[in-house]
C-alpha cells in the first residue's frame, strides 16, 4: 500500500493502526489507549520519502487516565530495508498525538503491509 496524503484518507493506515496497537500491547497500557486508536482520525499525514509522520487527532474526552503515560518506539523490519525503520509515537495531554516513521537507509517502501513490527 502507497503512504495516502491526509487529505485522500482522514483514516488511519493498516500500518499506523498496526504500529500504535503493538506499542500498547507490550506496555500494558492498551486499555487506555485501545479508545483512541478506534476513534483516531489523520489530520496531516507528511511523506518525506524516507518515513511520513502522521499527526493525530483523538477526541478530548478520550483522553489516558495517566496523562504522564508514553507509548514505546516500535521496530519495524521490511525487506527492503537493511536496516529496518523506527517508529516514535508521541503522547500530548494523554491523547496519542503523533507517529513518526523512518527508515535508517534506503527510501521508505511502496509496500508497507511487508512490515513486522516489535518493541525491543
Amino acid at each position: 500500500m502507497l503512504i495516502q496524503e491526509a487529505s485522500k484518507s482522514p483514516d488511519l493506515t493498516d500500518l499506523e493502526r498496526m504500529v500504535l496497537e503493538t506499542a500498547c500491547a507490550v506496555t500494558g497500557i492498551g486499555d487506555g489507549y485501545g479508545s483512541q486508536i478506534a476513534a483516531a482520525k489523520v489530520s496531516v499525514r507528511t511523506p518525506s520519502g524516507v518515513g511520513v509522520v502522521t499527526k493525530i487527532e483523538v477526541p478530548r474526552e478520550l483522553g489516558h487516565k495517566d496523562p504522564a503515560a508514553s507509548l514505546p518506539v516500535v521496530i519495524g523490519d521490511h525487506p527492503s530495508l537493511p536496516s529496518g525503520a523506527e517508529f516514535i509515537l508521541q503522547v500530548k495531554g494523554g491523547r496519542i498525538h503523533s507517529i513518526e516513521a523512518f527508515c535508517y537507509e534506503g527510501m521508505w517502501p511502496q509496500d508497507e503491509s511487508l512490515f513486522k513490527l516489535r518493541v525491543d
